[in-house]
C-alpha cells in the first residue's frame, strides 16, 4: 500500500516535487478536477494516460471492476489491478478519476523498474547518493539542485530495485568533472586520465557506463586530485 499512501498524503498536504515519481502524479496534484471531484465514472471515455475531461459525479469507486475500467480506459496493462490486495482497492476511496489515473501509472512505473526497464517518460540523467546515474522523469529533474552538471537527489525511485538486488539501466557518463577522476598529467585537457577508484582509463569526454561517478561539488572545481587525495567535501 506504500504508494497509494504517499499518493493520499501528496493529495493532502504540499508536494515536495523533489520526490515525485512521473508527470502524471503531477497532473494528480494540480488539477482542479482533483480538487473539485471525489467521484469516478467508469463509463466516462478516455483517450492516453492522464486524460483531462471533465466527469459527471456517478459511483464511488469501491470495487476491482471500477479500477480495471480505469487501467482499460489509460492503456495500463491491468495485471497491475489484480495483483492489488482487496485492501488497497478499499483504500481507494476518497481519490478522484485523475488521483486514481496517477496510482495506477505508478504503479505501472513500479512494475518497470522490478523488470530492470526505464519507464516511458523517464528521459532524464540524475545523479542519486545512493544509486549514482539513473534516468527520471525530466519533471523531477528539473527541479533539482545541480552539482557539477548533475541533477542531484538523496534518494530516488531505483533505490528499492538497487537494495533488492535488482538490474539498474544507467546512463552514459563522461570522466570529466568527477571526483575519482585523475587527468593526464601531459595532457590534462585531452589525454588519457586514472580513475581513484579502478574503474577504468578513459579520455575525459570519453562515452561510457559507470556507476560510481561522483560530480565535483563548487568548492572542489578547478583543483586537481590524485588517487592519494580526493575531493572530500
Amino acid at each position: 500500500m506504500s504508494a497509494l499512501a504517499e499518493l493520499q498524503k501528496r493529495a493532502r498536504a504540499p508536494a515536495n516535487l523533489a520526490n515525485l515519481a512521473n508527470r502524471s502524479t503531477f497532473a494528480a496534484l494540480d488539477s482542479q478536477d482533483s480538487q473539485d471531484s471525489q467521484w469516478f465514472n467508469p463509463e466516462t471515455a478516455f483517450s492516453g494516460r492522464g486524460a483531462s475531461t471533465r466527469h459527471v459525479p456517478a459511483v464511488r469507486v469501491l470495487t476491482r471492476d471500477d479500477l480495471l475500467a480505469l487501467a482499460a480506459a489509460e492503456w495500463i496493462d491491468p495485471a497491475h489491478v489484480h495483483r492489488l490486495h482487496d485492501l488497497d482497492v478499499a483504500a481507494c476511496i476518497g481519490l478522484d478519476t485523475r488521483q486514481l489515473a496517477a496510482y495506477l501509472a505508478m504503479l505501472a512505473d513500479t512494475a518497470d523498474r522490478r523488470a530492470g526497464r526505464v519507464p516511458a517518460g523517464d528521459t532524464a540523467a540524475i545523479h542519486c547518493e545512493q544509486c549514482g546515474p539513473v534516468w527520471i522523469h525530466p519533471d523531477v529533474a528539473a527541479v533539482l539542485p545541480a552539482v557539477g552538471g548533475w541533477p542531484r537527489a538523496l534518494g530516488c525511485p531505483w533505490c528499492f530495485i538497487r537494495k533488492a538486488g535488482g538490474y539498474v539501466p544507467r546512463p552514459t557518463v563522461i570522466c570529466e568533472g568527477c571526483a575519482h577522476f585523475t587527468p593526464d598529467t601531459i595532457n590534462p585537457p585531452a589525454g588519457m586520465g586514472t580513475c581513484s577508484i579502478g574503474k577504468g582509463m578513459h579520455y575525459p569526454m570519453a562515452v561510457h557506463g559507470c556507476q560510481n561517478i561522483q560530480p565535483l561539488r563548487p568548492c572542489c572545481e578547478g583543483r586537481k586530485f590524485t588517487n592519494a587525495e580526493n575531493c572530500q567535501a
